[in-house]
């Protein structure tokens, strides 16, 4: 049997495969565009400050005492945490975090301007925070929030806000 020419199937198998040749090249090359590096680096920002901030509300619920805030909002919260022993008697170790100089950082001891880090915490634990600070809502549960902005000089601005349920009062 000859055939001259190309058959209806064989044309539209051609046209199937040429489109999905070209969506796919379309594609590779929007996820390699400036926008889609953007994007990637926004939510690893994001991502790395939401992973600190459960670990600071994790600390901060576990608490054997909350020193400050008592009411009202403020800059700080210090707090007193369960003993090694396994009771819920407070440590002698007043800990705690502070919004000072544009960033969020963690404080270990008796002296509230220490800011060295310790095994928990690397300070500063966020840069470039902007209106911070904790509020008691009540007597179990305390707010942080603050605006943090993208280290990528866009300008971005973003606000992170948690409740934290204390458990241990």
């Amino acid at each position: 049997m000859n055939k001259k020419g190309m058959t209806l199937w064989e044309i539209v198998l051609l046209t199937i495969f040429l489109a999905i040749a070209v969506g796919s090249s379309l594609f590779f090359f929007l996820l390699n565009s400036e926008d889609a590096k953007r994007a990637r680096t926004e939510f690893a920002w994001i991502e790395n400050i939401n992973k600190t901030l459960d670990k600071v509300c994790l600390e901060i619920a576990n608490a054997a005492v909350i020193e400050y805030p008592f009411a009202g909002e403020t800059e700080e919260c210090f707090f007193r945490p369960a003993m090694n022993s396994g009771h819920l008697l407070p440590s002698t170790i007043k800990e705690g975090f502070s919004f000072s100089n544009n960033s969020f950082v963690y404080i270990k001891g008796s002296d509230t301007r220490q800011t060295a880090g310790s095994q928990k915490f690397t300070n500063p634990l966020i840069n470039d925070c902007k209106a911070g600070k904790f509020v008691r809502k009540s007597s179990d549960c305390i707010e942080i929030s603050f605006k943090a902005i993208a280290p990528d000089d866009s300008g971005v601005a973003r606000t992170f806000r948690r409740k934290i349920f204390l458990r241990n009062l």
